[in-house]
């Protein structure tokens, strides 16, 4: 379980006045059912969630600050020419899984001009357009002047931006592949995979074959523990492998999301995905949203030494090669569940019992990130409950 330090907590907002209540019924043939209600006054708990909280645009004293042009920038342009990409602000939280169809059906509408009908963004059609991350936009074609998020921001030589975690990205052990490489960090961009056809809304992705590898422009991804450094730089560069799937494809599109807190196997490369088509390059995601995945034990100083980082709180993201490299959202990956499931939240793993009805019970009255089970993350709300029951129901193997 993550901490959460004051500060965040302040921010986030922990539930006051709640209520609990547990009723616990046997059933003939089973461990037992029960019903759990937990009420937070009128309104969910907001969490900042796992992506980044903010842009930091200075420095003063030795303290970030979020505020344009007070202290010493480190937030700063040219950004790309395009204002659908130029706000540094658009990096924060979680990335578009929609896009408006630049393919068909441009021209005004009330309240502005638009494309076409929003539609999934996939590994092989990527971000461009104004973009949400609400499924119920799917098919609704908006004006560009109705508030829809922009996509992400777009950097060129002499820019750069960093973002704050409220809560520590710490550095997760190599667990050998079981949940997360040791990966304690994922960066989303727009690249994708280049395919051997146009692709419009209503493409089967078993029928697209990949055929040139990743469209990507290399960003340099820096790390810190404090705002005024030091700063470390990864050999990897982020915008390419592996391009964002937000959507699970199953024959068709299910409706249901990829987990964006999974890695894609790091171990992965370009040739593992040449002549495959867009169907099964989703199935090696093995139920991951993708980006480019970032490990803390892969730093090193400006001498070539390791160095050895438990967390970093700070990101760096810059563009010195001039490629124009785009950058949609930042997600911390959380260590691996030590239980057998969602429900196994405390000891003895391996058996769900009374304790971990408990520990869920005082992460959601908490506000804790371990009650987070379910979308809409960042959102403690009966989708949690509902996805701890249905864990705790299913029972350790």
């Amino acid at each position: 379980m993550r901490r959460l330090n004051g500060s965040s907590l302040a921010r986030e907002g922990r539930c006051r006045n709640s209520r609990t209540v547990l009723e616990s019924t046997p059933r003939a043939g089973a461990r037992g059912s029960f019903v759990l209600a937990v009420v937070c006054g009128l309104a969910a708990t907001a969490q900042a969630g796992p992506w980044a909280d903010r842009v930091v645009y200075g420095v003063l004293d030795g303290e970030p600050v979020y505020q344009p042009g007070v202290g010493d920038a480190i937030t700063f342009g040219p950004f790309h020419l395009d204002a659908l990409w130029n706000d540094p602000e658009s990096v924060v939280g979680k990335p578009n899984t929609l896009d408006f169809d630049d393919l068909e059906g441009w021209g005004p509408v009330p309240g502005g001009f638009a494309g076409g009908p929003m539609r999934r963004l996939t590994l092989v059609y990527s971000a461009w357009q104004y973009g949400s991350n609400d499924p119920d936009d799917l098919g609704q074609r908006p004006g560009w002047l109705d508030g829809r998020r922009k996509n992400g921001l777009g950097l060129r030589p002499g820019s750069q931006v960093v973002v704050e975690f409220d809560e520590p990205i710490e550095n997760n052990p190599d667990d050998g592949g079981a949940y997360h490489w040791g990966v304690d960090f994922i960066v989303h961009g727009n690249a994708l995979f280049a395919a051997d056809r146009v692709i419009a809304a209503g493409t089967s992705m078993s029928s697209p074959l990949l055929t040139g590898g990743v469209l990507s422009e290399p960003v340099e991804v820096s790390v810190a523990q404090e705002i005024i450094g030091p700063w470390y730089t990864f050999e990897r560069s982020a915008d390419g492998l592996f391009p964002t799937q937000p959507w699970v494809w199953d024959d068709d599109w299910t409706g249901e999301e990829q987990d964006w807190l999974k890695p894609v196997d790091p171990s992965l490369g370009p040739a593992d995905f040449a002549g495959l088509t867009a169907a099964r390059a989703i199935d090696l995601y093995a139920g991951s949203a993708g980006g480019t995945p970032f490990d803390l034990d892969e730093l090193a100083d400006d001498d070539g030494d390791p160095v050895s980082l438990g967390w970093i709180r700070y990101v760096r993201l810059r563009d010195p090669l001039g490629a124009q490299g785009e950058i949609c959202g930042i997600v911390d990956v959380p260590p691996g569940p030590p239980g057998c499931n969602a429900a196994d939240l405390a000891e003895p793993f391996g058996l769900l019992d009374l304790a971990d009805i408990s520990a869920f019970i005082g992460a959601f009255a908490a506000g804790e990130v371990a009650a987070d089970l379910a979308e809409p993350f960042g959102i403690l709300d009966l989708a949690d409950i509902s996805a701890f029951v249905a864990a705790f129901s299913g029972d350790c193997p």
